[in-house]
């Protein structure tokens, strides 16, 4: 199913709006009756266990393959006409598509002249993304003589090279050191604010933590959508206050009295809020001696409602 997107988002054209989308590879299922809207300028995270589509869903949006059903838009135009829209477009798949008899920057140099860049947007757009995926002191080493996480940085920084206005990321960050995840986040969040969309498809929960919205997919089909506070909700968790105290099972009481819904695990009272705002109202009634807050993670909410699908 199609989640619900904010007020904001829905007065924006989608940037890939998607109803009813179906592909069958023989007589396996991949894509089975898809619809999602995904707006324009957010970062937003396609998560699924492998073989759910997200991949294939990414391929039919560039239209390395045609849909057996269905109607999928991109930028505003029919996915039939999306080669007139390449140039808007930055594909990062997961296949090694640069060439390895290239060094770095000529490997740079030949995506940006695939998209007409002049001499002047070649040189800033070099410095600025070598020095983005730091490879600047690597610019004469061959690709094909790249670690596996050196080469994911350089085929990011030639998917970013002409400032698409829709960046595809199929599993952008494997083998990337967490130190240049994060710079490459802060990238993707400064897009997002600049209008642009970024799409990407990953198995690292923190990561998509960080996105504006979530979707979940399940064997072809959206199972939850929207920012990660709504899935946690769809999924029912709120977060958690333990409460070490003198007379645990008295003040359980004493809160089940007002309406909190309460668990006692091992002497430990643990209240379910609706939200942050209520950790003061409890204090307000019990005194601790000690407290934690355990936040639900998306990995929990995804078991979850992989199991309810």
């Amino acid at each position: 199913m199609a989640g619900s997107v904010s007020g904001m988002a829905r007065e924006i054209e989608p940037a890939i709006s998607a109803r009813g989308v179906t592909k069958s590879f023989g007589r396996q299922r991949v894509l089975d009756s898809l619809s999602v809207d995904i707006p324009s300028g957010v970062t937003y995270c396609l998560l699924g266990p492998n073989g759910s589509g997200k991949t294939t869903f990414i391929r039919a949006i560039v239209r390395l393959l045609h849909l057996d059903g269905g109607e999928l838009s991109v930028l505003g135009r029919p996915v039939s006409e999306v080669d007139e829209i390449y140039s808007k477009i930055g594909y990062m798949t997961q296949h090694k598509a640069l060439y390895p008899d290239l060094t770095v920057q000529e490997n740079m140099e030949f995506y940006a002249g695939l998209y007409g860049l002049s001499q002047q947007q070649r040189v800033e757009r070099l410095e600025e993304l070598l020095e983005m995926v730091d490879l600047s002191l690597h610019r004469g080493r061959l690709a094909g003589a790249l670690s596996g996480g050196m080469y994911q940085r350089l085929s990011l920084a030639c998917t970013l090279i002409h400032e698409p206005e829709l960046l595809l990321l199929d599993e952008p960050t494997v083998g990337v050191d967490p130190r240049l995840r994060q710079t490459f986040w802060e990238y993707f969040n400064r897009l997002a604010e600049e209008g642009k969309t970024v799409l990407i498809t990953t198995h690292l929960m923190d990561e998509a933590e960080k996105c504006r919205m979530v979707g979940y997919m399940r064997a072809g089909r959206m199972v939850a959508e929207g920012s990660p506070e709504e899935i946690l909700r769809q999924a029912g968790l709120k977060p958690i206050l333990k409460l070490w105290l003198a007379e645990p099972e008295r003040d359980a009481a004493l809160l089940r009295a007002e309406g909190y819904e309460i668990d006692v695990v091992g002497g430990v009272v643990q209240v379910r809020l609706e939200s942050h705002a209520r950790i003061k109202e409890v204090l307000a009634k019990v005194s601790p001696l000690d407290m934690r807050l355990a936040e639900p993670r998306l990995e929990e909410a995804f078991l979850r409602l992989s199991e309810a699908a």
